[in-house]
C-alpha cells in the first residue's frame, strides 16, 4: 500500500532528501532470518528461499527462482481501466490485502471502506470525525488502520479495526506531538508481522512544535517511542524493509534509516531531495527504496535508490508533485502517482526498477492536457496500490477528478489471439510479449511452437531448461546444455559430461571436458592447481599441464615416473601414457620440457638453468649443467665449446676434485681447502715451501715477503729473519743472526752471550770484556760483581769506588752509603741506637737529647725524649704530661692553654621551650688571666663570679655587665637579651621595659603603671585602682617618733640631683674645650650621648617592638632591625660580639 494525503499549503521553497542507510553486514549475520547468512543473501531483508537465480530472495511460488526473474509484471505491457467509482469527495489513500482480493480506501469525509477487487463492491466501511489522511493494511491481513487529520484545532488520530468485521481494537490513539496544535499525519505502515504501526507526523506552521514519527504497539495502542532525527520539523512518509529490521523516514528534503532492534541511526543523507518528500516505499525483496517528491519549483523528482550502498539509480522529474509510489510484487517495476499540473498531470507513472525505463503510463480524464494553473481541470492522483498478484493496480482521486480507479494489465499485449489471464475460453498465453509463443506443455519456460518461433521447444512434453544446444529439454547439471536421449546424441551436440555443470564437450575423447579450469594463486612455480577439464582439446593422449608450458604431465618412458614430477603440496603429477605425445619431461617447470641426453638438465636454452651440453649426458652444476664432470667437483671438462680457467669457465683441474680454478694460470688451484692451494690466487709464482704458487726471485723454494717468508728475496742462502733485523736466521748462510729472537742483536765478540749492539736490555757496554755486559744502573759500574771491576750495588746508581761499595747510592752526601745509612735522606744523622727516629748527632739541632733512652718528644728543645701523652711535649717540660690535648698553663690556674670548644644546644633556663647554644669547652678560655678559665657563651667575659671581668650572664652572649643587681643587663643594642631600661635603677619590671622599679611587683614599671600601687592593675583607666598609695609610709629613725618622707619630696630631690650632675657634665665639656682635652673618661661620655638619645631610641624599640609582634618585619627593618636568624652563624656571631663591645657602661655620679 502506498497513500498520500492533500497538500494544503504549496511551499515555494520544498526541503526533501532520501537516505538510504545499511551499515555492512557481518558475514554470521541473517538478518531476515532465513536461513541465508547476509554475505551470502541477495537479499537480506526481505526473507526468502530462492536458489536457482539468487539466494534467499521472495520465491512465492517456490520453484527456486526468485520473483524478481519469475517477473509477475509484464514489461512492455498497459494497464486498462476496468472500473471507475466516482464520488463527490477526495480519495486519499489506498492499500491492496496481502491476497490481492480486497483493497481498503480512505477519502476527504471521513470513510474507511473495504472493496472487493473483483466485483468493486463495498464490503464494510466506518467513517470517522475528519478527513482520512493514510490507510495501510497489515502484512498479516488481519487488520487496517487510517490516520485521521482533524483540522485546526483538533488532535490528529489513528484508528486500527479487525479487518475481517472492521472492529475497534483500539479507542482512538492521538498522535499529535503535542496537543492542539495544528498537526498534519503522514503515511502509516504496519511491521512485518503488524505488531507495530508508524505513523509519520509534521508540524502544519513554522512556529509549531517538531513534527515526529511515531512507533504504536498495536496489541497494547500505546506509543513505544517517537523518533525525529536533526530536529526535523515535518515527517510525511514512512515505511518498513520487509522484515522489519529497518524503517525509513522521509521528511523536508531528507531521509534516513534505523535500525529497529537498537533503534540506533544506519545512515543520515541530508539535501537529496528538491522538496519534502511525500511517499516512500521498499521494494519487496528489500534492495530498493523509491521516493516521490513534493512540487519543488523547478518539477519533482521520482528516485530510486539502492538500499545497501544509498546511492542514486535514476531520477525521472514530474512537471506536477508526485503524491504516492508502489512496487510491483516482483520487485521488477515501481510506479508513481502525479498531481494535476501540466504533461505529467493526473497520471501514473510506470518505470524499470533496474534501468529507469518507461514501462506504461495511465491517467484518468486531462482536460486541456492539464495546461496552465488557474482554470486547470484535471484531477490528482492522491493514492495507488499494486496488487499482490502483479495484475492490477487501484488508484485514488481528487479535485476535480474524485473517485475510485481500477487498472488491469491489458489481455493480450503481444496480440497473438492469446490472453495473458483466462477470459472464459479457458486459454492463457504463457508467453504474453511474444507473438511467436502461447503454450507451454511441459511448463518448463519455452514455447511449444517449432522454429522460426522464438527459442522452440525441442522437448515438448518434458520438462528442461536446456538453452545452448537445444531448447526446453532436460539438463542434468544445469549448465544449459541438454542431456542426450534416443534421438539428439553427444555428437549432435548434447551434453557429454550430464553430470558436470562445468563440462560438456570433449573433442579429443579422452574423457576431459574441453573447458579447461585451473588456479595459480600466490607461489613461486606458477603451477596450474585444481586443473579440471582437458589442456589438449586435440590430443587424447594429454590432458593436464601442471605448469602451463603446453607440453602434457603424461610420460610415454616408464623410467620418468617420480622424477622431478612431485612436490608436497600437490603430489605426483601425469601418468604413464605408451603412446603420449607432446611429453613434458619437466612438468613442474614452465620453461622446460625436453632433454636429449637424458641428463634430466632441459634442453631449452632460453630459459633459466638450460643443459650446457644438450647432445651429452653429463651431471656438472657449478660453471655449465649436464655437462660431463670427470672428477665429479661439479665442475664441467673443458672441451671445444668451453675453455679450462682461466681462459674460460671449465675445470683447470678435470682429474682433481678439489681444485677448478687457477686465476693466475700459475698450475695451482685458487680453492684454499683443496690440494696444493695457490697462495697468490691473482698473482703467478713458483714458490713451494712455505706457501705454493708465489713470486720465489732467488729461487731458494720460499716466496717473497711480504707474500711469502723470504726477507731475503736475492739471497738464496737466507731467507727466515725472525727477530726482523735485516740478519738471517739461517746459521751456515750469509751473514747470519747470533741473535735469531733478538731483533736488537746479532753479533757478539766477546763471546759473554750479550751482543755487541749497546742497547737496552741485552746490549753489551763491555764488548771486549767477556765477564761483564752491562750497567743496569747506568753508575759507570758493570753489573757483575765478580767480574772487571764489579758493580755492587748493581740495581742503584752510586759513586763510591771502594771494592766492597763500589757504585752503591749515598744520596746525603754524609760519607754512608744509603745500605747503611739509617737517615740517608739528612747529611747530619747516619745512625739512632736507640731507634727512636731520632739521629744519635745531638751536635745539631734535629740530634737526641736523651741517647740511648727511647723518646718521641718532638718540641724543641727537647727532642727524642719520652712523651708518654705523644703530645710532642717531652714529659720533663709538659706540664700536662698524660693529657695528650695540653701542655702548657701560662696563667698557672690548672688550665691548659690550648683553648678550643665545640657547640652545643641546650634549654634556655628562663624561657620554657627556648634552646640557646653554649660552648662545651676544653682548656683556658683565659690562659693569661689566672682568675678566669671557662667563656660559655663566647662574649669574652669569665664565667667565674668572683674573678676579674666576671660575665653578670655567664649564657647570654648579648649580656655581661648588671651594675644596678636588677638580673637585666645593660647593653641596649637591638637584639640584645631582656636589655635593662634602667640601667641605674634596680628594678623588676618585666612587661613593658625591664628592670624599672615597679613598687607594685605586677611587673609593669611604675612609669607606666596606671596603678603603681595596686598590683592588680596596671593598664587602662585610674579610676579602677583600689590601692592608690604605699599601704605603710617608709618610717626615718626609730622609736615612738617617726615621720615620713613626701614623694614628691624624693622626687623633687632626685632632679635637683640629676640637674646638678648635668651643670656638672656642661662645665666640664666647656672646660675642657677651652683647655683642649676631655676631662671624663671615655664610658662617661658613652653614657652621656647614651642618656641624650635615650628618649628617640626607646620610642624606636617600641615601635620595632610593636611592629615585629604584629609580623611587619618590613616596617621593622626600616626602623634598623635585623631578623638575627636569617643570618649566617659567622655573622650571628660578630653581631654578637660587637654588640657585647659596645654596650655602654654606667656612670656613677659619685665619679664626676
Amino acid at each position: 500500500m502506498r497513500s498520500a494525503r492533500p497538500l494544503f499549503r504549496v511551499s515555494s521553497v520544498a526541503l526533501v532528501m532520501v537516505l538510504v542507510v545499511f551499515l555492512p553486514f557481518a558475514s554470521a549475520v541473517d538478518t531476515d532470518g532465513d536461513g541465508h547468512e547476509d554475505h551470502n543473501d541477495d537479499c537480506p531483508l526481505a526473507a526468502g528461499n530462492s536458489s536457482v537465480d539468487r539466494t534467499g530472495c521472495p520465491d512465492v511460488d517456490g520453484d527456486g527462482t526468485s520473483d524478481w526473474t519469475d517477473r509477475w509484471s509484464i514489461p512492455s505491457s498497459h494497464f486498462e481501466i476496468v472500473q471507475t467509482l466516482s464520488s463527490s469527495y477526495d480519495y486519499y489513500g489506498i492499500d491492496h490485502s496481502p491476497d490481492g482480493e480486497l483493497v481498503l480506501s480512505g477519502d476527504e469525509n471521513g470513510w474507511v471502506r473495504i472493496w472487493n477487487t473483483s466485483t468493486q463492491v463495498n464490503m464494510l466501511s466506518d467513517q470517522l470525525n475528519g478527513a482520512v489522511a493514510a490507510v495501510a493494511w497489515s502484512p498479516d491481513g488481519s487488520m487496517v488502520a487510517a490516520s485521521t487529520n482533524l483540522g485546526s484545532g483538533g488532535d490528529d488520530e489513528l484508528l486500527i479495526w479487525w479487518a475481517n468485521n472492521m472492529t475497534l481494537r483500539h479507542a482512538a490513539i492521538n498522535v499529535d506531538v503535542e496537543s492542539g496544535n495544528d498537526d498534519t499525519p503522514g503515511s502509516i505502515s504496519f511491521n512485518h508481522n503488524g505488531s507495530l504501526i508508524a505513523v509519520a507526523v509534521g508540524r502544519a506552521t513554522n512556529s509549531d512544535t517538531n513534527g515526529e514519527v511515531k512507533i504504536i504497539n498495536t496489541s497494547s495502542g500505546l506509543e513505544e517511542r517517537a523518533l525525529n532525527p536533526s530536529g526535523e520539523d515535518r515527517f510525511d512518509s514512512v515505511a518498513w524493509s520487509p522484515d522489519g529490521s529497518r524503517i525509513a523516514l522521509g521528511g523536508n528534503d531528507d531521509m534516513w534509516i534505523y535500525d529497529t532492534v537498537n533503534w540506533q541511526q544506519n545512515r543520515s543523507m541530508t539535501g537529496i531531495a528538491g522538496a519534502t518528500i511525500a511517499d516512500i516505499a521498499w521494494s519487496p525483496d528489500g534492495n530498493w527504496i523509491s521516493t516521490c517528491e513534493s512540487w519543488g519549483g523547478g518539477g519533482s523528482g521520482a528516485e530510486l535508490y539502492n538500499v545497501h550502498t544509498g546511492s542514486r539509480l535514476w531520477t525521472k522529474t514530474h512537471t506536477s508533485s508526485c503524491m504516492a509510489t508502489d512496487f510491483s510484487p516482483d520487485s521488477r517495476m515501481v510506479a508513481f502517482a502525479i498531481s494535476y499540473y501540466q504533461s505529467d498531470g493526473a497520471s501514473v507513472r510506470v518505470y524499470s526498477t533496474d534501468n529507469g525505463s518507461a514501462e506504461d503510463t495511465f491517467s484518468g480524464p486531462r482536460p486541456n492536457n492539464c495546461a496552465g494553473s488557474s482554470g486547470n481541470q484535471c484531477g490528482t492522483v492522491y493514492g495507488l496500490s499494486w496488487s499482490s498478484d502483479g495484475q492490477s493496480i487501484v488508484t485514488g482521486h481528487g479535485r476535480n477528478d474524485e473517485g475510485l480507479y481500477f487498472w488491469k494489465v491489458e489481455p493480450d499485449p503481444d496480440q497473438d489471439g492469446w490472453n495473458t489471464t483466462d477470459q472464459g475460453d479457458g486459454r492463457v498465453d504463457h508467453f504474453p510479449i511474444d507473438p511467436t509463443q502461447w503454450n507451454d506443455t511441459d511448463m518448463d519456460g519455452y514455447g511449444d511452437n517449432p522454429a522460426p518461433a522464438f527459442q522452440p521447444d525441442s522437448c515438448v512434453t518434458t520438462f528442461g531448461l536446456s538453452y545452448h544446444d537445444r531448447f526446453g529439454c532436460p539438463d542434468s547439471d544445469g549448465d544449459g546444455w541438454s542431456d542426450s536421449d534416443g534421438i539428439w546424441k553427444v555428437a549432435d551436440g548434447a551434453d557429454a559430461f550430464v553430470d558436470d555443470v562445468t563440462q560438456w564437450r570433449d573433442t579429443d575423447g579422452d574423457g576431459y571436458g574441453d573447458n579447461y579450469y585451473f588456479i595459480t594463486g600466490i607461489q613461486p612455480l606458477e603451477l596450474h592447481l585444481n586443473q579440471s577439464g582437458d589442456a589438449f582439446l586435440n590430443e587424447a593422449t594429454q590432458w593436464n599441464d601442471s605448469d602451463g608450458d603446453g607440453y602434457g604431465d603424461n610420460y610415454n618412458n616408464a623410467s620418468w615416473a617420480n622424477m622431478f614430477r612431485c612436490t608436497e603440496e600437490i603430489g605426483c603429477v601425469g601418468i604413464y601414457v605408451a603412446d603420449a605425445v607432446t611429453a613434458d619431461a619437466f612438468p613442474l617447470d614452465r620453461y622446460q620440457w625436453s632433454d636429449s641426453d637424458g641428463d634430466w638438465v632441459g634442453d631449452n636454452s632460453d630459459g633459466p638453468m638450460p643443459d650446457g651440453c644438450p647432445d651429452q649426458w653429463g651431471d656438472s652444476m657449478m660453471d655449465r649443467l649436464g655437462c660431463p664432470d670427470s672428477d665429479g667437483d661439479g665442475w664441467s671438462n673443458p672441451d671445444g665449446n668451453e675453455a679450462a680457467h682461466p681462459s674460460g669457465d671449465a675445470d683447470a683441474f678435470p682429474d682433481d676434485p678439489t681444485q677448478w680454478r687457477d686465476s693466475d694460470d700459475d698450475g695451482f688451484g685458487d680453492n684454499q681447502s683443496g690440494n696444493n692451494p695457490d697462495g697468490c690466487v691473482f698473482e703467478s709464482g713458483n714458490s713451494s715451501v712455505d706457501i705454493v704458487g708465489c713470486p720465489d726471485w732467488d729461487g731458494d723454494g720460499w716466496a717473497n715477503y711480504p707474500l711469502g717468508d723470504d726477507h731475503f728475496p736475492d739471497d738464496p742462502t737466507q731467507w727466515n729473519d725472525t727477530d726482523g733485523d735485516g740478519w738471517g736466521d739461517n746459521q751456515s748462510g750469509n751473514y747470519p743472526d747470533e741473535f735469531p729472537l733478538d731483533p736488537t742483536q746479532w753479533k757478539d765478540s766477546d763471546g759473554d752471550g750479550c751482543g755487541d749492539n749497546k742497547v737496552l736490555p741485552d746490549g753489551d757496554w763491555w764488548p771486549n770484556d767477556p765477564t761483564q755486559c752491562r750497567d743496569s744502573d747506568g753508575d759507570g759500574f758493570p753489573d757483575n760483581p765478580n767480574g772487571t771491576n764489579g758493580d755492587q750495588c748493581p740495581t742503584e746508581a752510586g759513586e763510591a769506588d771502594e771494592d766492597e761499595i763500589r757504585g752503591c747510592p749515598d744520596r746525603d752526601g754524609d760519607g754512608y752509603v744509603d745500605s747503611v745509612d739509617i737517615f740517608p735522606d739528612d747529611s747530619f744523622q747516619w745512625v739512632d741506637a736507640d731507634a727512636d727516629g731520632v739521629g744519635d748527632n745531638n751536635a745539631v739541632a734535629s740530634g737526641d737529647d736523651c741517647l740511648g733512652v727511647y723518646g718521641t718528644s718532638s718540641v724543641s728543645p727537647l727532642e727524642g725524649c719520652p712523651d708518654s701523652d705523644g703530645d710532642g711535649w717531652a714529659d720533663e717540660m709538659d706540664t700536662f704530661p698524660n693529657d695528650p690535648l695540653q701542655w702548657k698553663d701560662s696563667d698557672g690556674d690548672s688550665y691548659g692553654d690550648n683553648y678550643y670548644w665545640e657547640n652545643m644546644t641546650v634549654e634556655d633556663p628562663l624561657i620554657a621551650g627556648n634552646f640557646i647554644t653554649l660552648r662545651d669547652e676544653h682548656g683556658d678560655a683565659f690562659p693569661n688571666e689566672g682568675s678566669q678559665w671557662a667563656d660559655r657563651d663566647g662574649d669574652g667575659k669569665g664565667d667565674n663570679p668572683n674573678g676579674s671581668q666576671p660575665d653578670a650572664f655567664p649564657d647570654r652572649f648579648t649580656q655581661n655587665s648588671d651594675p644596678d643587681g636588677d638580673g637585666y643587663g645593660n647593653n641596649v643594642t637591638l637584639g640584645a637579651f631582656q636589655p635593662d631600661d634602667c640601667r641605674t635603677d634596680y628594678g623588676t619590671s618585666w612587661r613593658d621595659s625591664y628592670g624599672c622599679p615597679d613598687i607594685d611587683g605586677d611587673g609593669q614599671s611604675d612609669r607606666n603603671d596606671i596603678c603603681p600601687y595596686d598590683k592588680d592593675f596596671w593598664s587602662g583607666s585610674k579610676d579602677q585602682c583600689v590601692i592608690t598609695e604605699a599601704e605603710q609610709d617608709e618610717v626615718m629613725g626609730s622609736g615612738d617618733e617617726s615621720f615620713s618622707i613626701d614623694p614628691m619630696v624624693i622626687l623633687g630631690g632626685a632632679i635637683l640631683l640629676l640637674l646638678t650632675a648635668l651643670v656638672i657634665i656642661q662645665v666640664a665639656k666647656q672646660s675642657a674645650r677651652r683647655k683642649g682635652k676631655v676631662l671624663v673618661s671615655e664610658d662617661e661620655y658613652i653614657d652621656l650621648r647614651t642618656d641624650h638619645n635615650r628618649e628617640e631610641e626607646e620610642r624606636k624599640k617600641k615601635w620595632v617592638d610593636y611592629y615585629v609582634s604584629q609580623g611587619m618585619h618590613d616596617k621593622a627593618k626600616e626602623l634598623g632591625w635585623q631578623d638575627v636568624s636569617e643570618l649566617p652563624q659567622w655573622k650571628q656571631y660578630e653581631i654578637e660580639k660587637a654588640a657585647a663591645a659596645e654596650t655602654p657602661t654606667m656612670f656613677d655620679l659619685e665619679d664626676l
